[in-house]
């Protein structure tokens, strides 16, 4: 059976606190790319959460992104993820994100099913906890 591909949008109204200027990764007050790719893997997360079990979760493991066009505060902006193929545990996704005037970046991601319990012990671990 051919896995027919799917698609999940998210979307965001851009505040200040999400700009270059307000956050630091930059002097302009444009939508930052790092909170471009929060929202990119928000969709992400979300379409890959109707193939998973309960207590399990995925994590974003690789995203080749690209922000082509600034946004400002005050505008909507969303993320379309499109899930092309998936397999024991591995998803692999096109994201493409746009605002009012049309395509702002484009990525391709992949996120890997966790048990969210046991992957947050390793947290903890980790952070000596």
């Amino acid at each position: 059976m051919e896995f027919e591909p799917e698609s999940l949008t998210v979307s965001c109204v851009v505040t200040e606190a999400m700009l270059d200027s307000t956050l630091g990764c930059g002097d302009t007050i444009k939508f930052s790319m790092a909170m471009m790719v929060a929202l990119m893997e928000k969709a992400a997360k979300q379409l890959a959460a109707r193939y998973l079990s309960e207590g399990l979760t995925t994590v974003g493991v690789m995203m080749n992104t690209t922000h082509v066009a600034p946004t400002i505060a005050g505008v909507a902006v969303y993320a379309t993820a499109t899930l092309l193929e998936h397999s024991e545990g591995q998803f692999y996704f096109e994201i493409t994100a746009r605002d009012n005037m049309g395509i702002i970046g484009e990525a391709t991601h992949q996120r890997v099913a966790v048990s969210i319990d046991k992957f947050n012990e390793k947290a903890r671990i980790r952070g000596g906890v």
